[in-house]
């Protein structure tokens, strides 16, 4: 079947690499199984494969109709790796049985689906490294095109009817507010902090704002395009203070966390032992030093910051583009900033790190390979980002104040 069709222009680049990948999508996480795979998989003719597929697989007990992609799962096997990936590091289902018979995870991954309308919305998700690779190391940023096309997919990871809003509402005004948010997320004439914190004040407009009418939001949008292009964003900040102590009290809740939420996958685990290495953070040692030693390596980061800077907006832009951002089935927009704001906090955090540790020689692709695994470890771990979420609610650290003092990192000042 034909239809609309909205993308970033690298997904045309994509195809997957299987056996050559470096972080197969087949271990270390959690694979879901829909209904009607699991039924498929049921009734295979095969009766040797089929009772391979009744050993590799597990009931999950309390699913409802309201989940049916959680029907069930693939098992794991003593190397965290699906059951059914073979020697090559292939799929073993999709060699014997035809890429039909793949779930809808697997057959989906690493794309995401959303529906706007009538119009189907794909992109791809970070965690795959060739996806990163693509998405990331464009130095022109990414751009998006629509066109007519195959639409085979019919489950959504978010969909939204505008029409079924009111017209003063931000879900009705949802493509004209995605624009602008894109559009300051990639002008190169300010510091993507400052981009991130303008963004957010006009978050913090949508959240307060009682529009009487559609006009009123339509104005508010054209005023912080104006703004954007013909005033100096930058004035907004310059008067606030420069502090890390907020950065490192949430540099502490990483070394802290990360075991409690089960983020063990082995890349990741290299990268976050160089982090705290390269930071020479030790939880035995006085907070005072800790903060000393940290204040030394991300002096040197900021030293060659603006030179991968475009990296860290190509994931922005895309984060925002496929979680559908901001809405919120609460209409709490400012969560869905505040999350944001943590996944470059947080990818920021880890970089000075690890760029210490590789004492300063840190390329485009090595920020790549650690975000890929960020994303993967972290970025699909709600739960660890909800902790650390808590952390600033509990702290009055999650509003525009706060946020500007944990990014703005222009100048340090010596505690």
């Amino acid at each position: 079947m034909k239809g609309k069709l909205f993308q970033p222009v690298y997904l045309n680049a994509f195809k997957c690499i299987g056996s050559e990948c470096e972080d197969t999508c087949c271990a270390n996480w959690t694979i879901a199984i829909d209904k009607k795979s699991y039924k498929k998989y049921k009734n295979v003719a095969d009766r040797e494969f089929q009772t391979k597929l009744k050993e590799g697989i597990t009931r999950v007990k309390d699913t409802s109709k309201t989940n049916e992609n959680l029907y069930a799962q693939m098992k794991l096997d003593e190397n965290n790796q699906c059951n059914f990936l073979t020697e090559n590091r292939l799929c073993g289902i999709q060699q014997k049985l035809g890429e039909s018979f793949l779930c809808n995870t697997c057959s989906v991954y690493p794309r995401i689906i959303n529906k706007l309308d009538d119009t189907l919305e794909r992109s791809g998700t970070i965690s795959c490294p060739e996806v990163a690779r693509l998405a990331l190391l464009n130095k022109k940023g990414i751009e998006f095109e629509s066109f007519i096309g195959d639409v085979p997919y019919k489950i959504y990871q978010g969909e939204l009817q505008r029409k079924a809003y009111k017209t003063n509402s931000l879900e009705h005004n949802f493509w004209d507010i995605r624009y602008l948010i894109i559009e300051v997320l990639q002008e190169r004439k300010l510091r993507l902090w400052e981009r991130l914190l303008y963004v957010g004040i006009f978050i913090q407009k949508l959240q307060t704002g009682n529009f009487q009418n559609e006009m009123e939001l339509t104005n508010l949008i054209s005023t912080f395009r104006n703004t954007l292009k013909n005033s100096n964003v930058s004035d907004l900040f310059s008067q606030v203070p420069v502090k890390i102590e907020m950065q490192f009290k949430i540099l502490q809740l990483i070394a802290e966390a990360r075991q409690n939420e089960g983020i063990n996958h082995p890349k990741f685990e290299k990268y976050y032992n160089e982090f705290l290495t390269g930071i020479k953070y030790s939880s035995l040692e006085e907070e005072e030093k800790n903060i000393q030693n940290y204040i030394v390596t991300l002096e040197s980061f900021l030293e060659t910051e603006e030179e991968f800077e475009y990296i860290f907006e190509n994931y922005l832009v895309n984060q925002a583009f496929n979680t559908m951002f901001p809405l919120n089935p609460d209409g709490n927009y400012m969560r869905e900033f505040g999350y944001l704001i943590l996944h470059y906090a947080l990818i920021r955090l880890h970089l000075v790190g690890i760029k210490a540790y590789q004492n300063g020689n840190l390329n485009d692709n090595e920020i790549v390979s650690f975000i890929q695994s960020f994303s993967r470890n972290v970025g699909h771990n709600k739960g660890y980002l909800r902790k650390i979420y808590k952390f600033l609610e509990e702290n009055s650290l999650d509003n525009i104040g706060a946020y500007t003092i944990l990014l703005k990192n222009k100048k340090l000042i010596p505690m």
